[in-house]
C-alpha cells in the first residue's frame, strides 16, 4: 500500500483499488496567524481521520463537501484497509488540560501503520495494548520539542517497537512558517543510528521489504500548490 507524506502530519494511505484515508488535514488558526504558507489541496478521499481538535490537525473544511470523517475511537473499512481509533491524551500543557489525542491504526496486507497525532509519550498499558503490533510508525519530532523532547520521542519509540519510524509535526521548508515555532527535525535524524533519506514522498512498504533492524525514514513533503 503506498502512502505519500503532505506536510505536517498529514498523511495519505491508499489500497490497490484507489480507496484512501486521510490523517490530519492542516490548515492555519483562526486568528489570522500563518502557520503555513500553502493551504491545504482539497483531496478527494473516502475517509478523513482527524486525532483532535487543533488547526493544524483538524482542517476537514479544505476537503470537498460530503467528505466522510471519523474523530474518535472506534474501527472503521476503507476498501482494503481497516482503521482503528485508540483515544489517549495529547502531549503537554494540552493534554493536562484535558485535550484527548486519538491515535489511528491501518492495517492493509499485513502491515500496520501506526499515526501518534500529538499523543503523549507515556502510553499507559492499556492504550498500549489496544495498539498491538506497529510495523510503521509516525511520530511527532522536532529539534524545539514543540510535542516532546528527543529522550520522550526515544522511550515511545522503544515501548511501541516499530521497524520503521517516519518523523512528522517538524518545520518544512516551503510549507510551514518560522511563526508556527517549529523546529526542524535534522539534529533528531543525525542522532539516529540506520537513518534512510527517500527521495519521493510516496511510501510503499509491504512484509518482504520490513528492515531486519529499526531504521528512520526520511520521506520528503509532497508540496502542492
Amino acid at each position: 500500500m503506498p502512502a505519500r507524506y503532505l506536510g505536517h502530519s498529514a498523511f495519505v494511505f491508499e489500497d490497490d483499488a484507489g480507496a484512501r484515508i486521510l490523517i490530519d488535514p492542516f490548515g492555519n488558526p483562526a486568528d489570522g496567524a500563518r502557520w503555513f504558507v500553502k493551504p491545504f489541496p482539497p483531496l478527494e478521499v473516502d475517509l478523513a481521520a482527524v486525532t483532535h481538535d487543533h488547526f493544524d490537525h483538524n482542517a476537514v473544511g479544505a476537503l470537498p463537501p460530503g467528505t466522510e470523517v471519523m474523530s474518535g475511537a472506534g474501527e472503521r473499512r476503507v476498501g482494503a484497509m481497516r482503521i482503528t481509533g485508540v483515544e489517549d491524551v495529547h502531549s503537554g500543557q494540552a493534554g493536562e488540560n484535558g485535550m484527548a489525542n486519538v491515535i489511528y491504526v491501518i492495517d492493509h496486507n499485513n502491515v500496520r501503520y501506526c499515526h501518534l497525532g500529538d499523543n503523549r509519550h507515556d502510553l499507559p498499558d492499556g492504550v498500549r495494548g489496544l495498539l498491538g503490533k506497529v510495523d510503521v510508525l509516525m511520530v511527532g519530532v522536532d529539534d524545539s520539542s514543540h510535542l516532546m523532547s528527543h529522550e520522550n520521542v526515544g522511550e515511545l519509540v522503544k515501548s511501541l517497537a516499530p521497524s520503521v519510524v517516519i518523523p512528522m509535526h517538524y518545520l518544512v521548508e516551503g510549507l510551514t512558517s518560522a511563526g508556527s515555532t517549529l523546529g526542524g527535525m535534522e539534529r533528531w535524524a543525525r542522532s539516529q543510528g540506520r537513518r534512510r533519506p527517500l527521495r519521493q514522498s510516496a511510501i510503499r512498504i509491504d512484509r518482504r521489504g520490513m528492515p531486519y533492524e529499526r531504521e528512520v525514514w526520511l520521506v520528503p513533503a509532497e508540496l502542492r500548490g
